[in-house]
């Protein structure tokens, strides 16, 4: 069982106890641990940064099973949840990104062309507003977009605090592994499938990425690419 750095430490810090279990399946279970969203997921699940990766195939058999925390361990069932390793999910290699469309499949323009989302990539304030919460799901498209932005600007080294407190602000407007998600993306910490797709846009990599659940992974590489795009700097242009 492998476990991200801040995971640990939110297991290690809270307190004993039962947690209300927000939702559970063959491939993921998610409590609400003190108000930020803990994962529990399968291996053939999406690693998220806030969860537990587990080498489980099915988690169907713990689904609707309690869920506690004891001595800084979660248990389901009764088992307790052992943590065998500890990895950082921050992204910290972007490589070169030409000015172009993140190949999107055809089926997700509408939904994104229904975001307002700047042509230069510069997002504000105001810009949260309308993306925060929007679209169905655990996480909303909208959320999914702002993440790969906040993300991939902190992976540059170049966080931008008025986007930054605008989420902030307004996590209370979406669900709380939404909310926990953008949370992780503010500190840079990314599923695997963007951390690649940044660091080398390949036709593999970007195909790993889009495969990410129903819109998330085509939400996320929009909201990387307006990221690079909204720095206009020539480093990151393709030669």
């Amino acid at each position: 069982m492998a476990a991200p750095i801040r995971v640990q430490a939110r297991l290690a810090a809270a307190t004993d106890g039962p947690r209300p279990v927000l939702h559970a399946s063959a491939t993921a279970i998610y409590v609400d641990l003190d108000g930020w969203c803990l994962g529990l997921a399968a291996a053939s699940a999406t690693r998220v940064p806030c969860a537990l990766w587990s080498t489980l195939p099915d988690l169907g058999p713990l689904a609707g099973r309690p869920v506690v925390v004891r001595d800084g361990t979660l248990t389901v069932g009764g088992e307790p949840v052992r943590i065998g390793r500890v990895v950082d999910p921050r992204g910290t290699l972007v490589g070169r990104h030409g000015r172009r469309s993140p190949g999107r499949p055809a089926a997700m323009t509408s939904p994104l062309d229904d975001l307002d989302l700047p042509a230069d990539g510069r997002l504000t304030a105001e810009h949260v507003d309308g993306l925060l919460g929007r679209g169905p799901g655990l996480t909303p498209l909208g959320d999914d977009v702002l993440a790969g932005w906040l993300a991939t600007r902190a992976a540059l080294g170049r966080p931008d605090a008025s986007v930054t407190d605008a989420v902030r602000r307004r996590l209370g407007a979406t669900t709380l592994l939404s909310a926990t998600l953008l949370d992780c993306a503010i500190r840079g910490e990314v599923l695997p499938e963007l951390g690649a797709w940044l660091a080398d846009p390949t036709a593999t990599s970007t195909d790993a990425l889009l495969a990410v659940g129903a819109t998330s992974g085509a939400g996320l590489m929009t909201g990387a690419a307006l990221a690079i795009d909204s720095l206009n700097t020539p480093r990151w242009r393709a030669a």
